[in-house]
């Protein structure tokens, strides 16, 4: 005899109370247990699923410019940039950010450079490690406002380029993050290690030029490490001050051969000291950075007869302004900065003025009248116009 199946009877309850059949509260029993069953399976195909887990983002800006007036160099089209910015994400923890700075030389040839490439691992809220060749976290304009669509000038602050006295960039571990502090005050961080720079110093002619290599390197000849960071504090949120610095040694290479240092060359003593401070109050914006790199003296050098025996520094530094018109989308900017080295030929002051129109947030053309007056004797100051059109993606 076939055994019939018995239906709980808190079942039969549940379906006397709500005025359906035994069948119907039975069966829709058993669909709810399947669906359970379902999202669960499907819930552990998602955890096997690479693909669920990643995500790909692609930002970054472009930008075109132009000069006129300059006692230096020929009106024209000076460059044409597009800089992509890739991320790749993997679940909550791992993220991959890279930048590709692909511009237009002078001799119309096209030149790609890798500005960052890191892999972060974001151990928890706080902290993430990053690994990989990363914007300097020493001071602000570097790692946030080189971007020509957020930079309000055509230009870079004096300095603060390739073959200023700024670091650029370095080439190792970094822990970064913020952390809130009482109320609205907040606080971010960055420490690292990295290669650190080369002091490079090149002799043309008896002419002597001392430069401080900043670019990251895949090589590091001294064997020597260089540790440092900078940590931000936003007493309220419309002011940010910030602390830099670093120590470590480095090495001194010859005519550029940052790779292999001049034989019997001795390490120096690097030190690094950066603060930059910032404010935001409706539609203006200041802000005012200082650096300084700082090389030992070793009396035991020998390159160029033993002129690079002494303290070397090189020290740069900028205070700027801007001002945007209530509802309107007009932007006025004046900035000032001054660069120091040992190299009386690079050595100047600089001061620019700007007009700015923004057809969008992202989108922004932009002219200044830039003056630089050099140090030197018998280099005549450098009047120009500089114009920008930028756009961020």
């Amino acid at each position: 005899m076939k055994r019939s199946r018995l239906i709980p009877l808190s079942l039969v309850i549940s379906a006397l109370a709500s005025g359906t059949t035994l069948a119907d509260e039975h069966s829709q029993s058993k669909i709810d247990s399947l669906e359970s069953r379902l999202n669960a399976l499907q819930k552990q195909v998602d955890g096997n699923n690479l693909d669920s887990l990643s995500k790909l983002h692609l930002t970054g800006y472009s930008n075109v410019d132009f000069i006129a007036g300059s006692d230096n160099q020929e009106d024209g089209f000076t460059n044409a940039r597009f800089a992509p910015i890739f991320h790749f994400q993997f679940s909550d923890r791992v993220l991959f950010e890279g930048e590709l700075e692909i511009e237009t030389n002078e001799d119309g040839e096209t030149e790609i450079v890798t500005e960052y490439a890191t892999i972060d691992l974001i151990l928890n809220d706080y902290v993430a490690l990053v690994a990989g060749k990363f914007l300097s976290p020493i001071g602000q304009f570097r790692q946030n406002v080189h971007p020509s669509w957020i930079n309000k000038l055509p230009t870079a602050p004096v300095g603060f380029g390739h073959g200023g006295a700024a670091p650029l960039s370095d080439l190792g571990l970094q822990l970064r993050g913020g952390i809130p502090l009482s109320g609205s005050m907040r606080a971010n961080y960055a420490t690292y290690v990295s290669n650190g720079p080369t002091l490079v110093v090149d002799v043309d002619d008896g002419d002597i030029e001392m430069e401080m290599e900043t670019e990251a390197a895949t090589s590091n000849a001294d064997g020597n490490m260089v540790y440092g960071g900078r940590f931000g504090f936003l007493p309220i949120p419309e002011i940010e001050l910030g602390l830099s610095g670093a120590i470590g040694k480095i090495g001194v290479a010859e005519e550029h051969a940052v790779s292999e240092l001049s034989a019997g060359e001795p390490d120096r003593d690097y030190t690094v000291i950066g603060v930059d401070a910032i404010y935001n109050w409706s539609t203006l914006q200041l802000r005012g950075e200082f650096i300084q790199q700082s090389v030992g003296s070793d009396s035991g050098s020998t390159i160029a007869g033993g002129a690079a025996t002494g303290d070397l520094d090189f020290t740069t530094w900028y205070v700027q302004a801007a001002y945007r018109l209530p509802d309107t989308k007009w932007e006025g900017v004046v900035r000032y900065g001054d660069l120091d080295t040992p190299n009386e030929d690079a050595n100047r002051s600089q001061w620019s003025a700007g007009i700015n129109y923004l057809f969008a947030n992202n989108v922004i053309l932009k002219a200044a009248y830039t003056v630089d007056n050099f140090d030197a004797s018998g280099i005549d100051e450098d009047n120009r116009v500089n114009v920008q059109l930028a756009y961020g993606f």
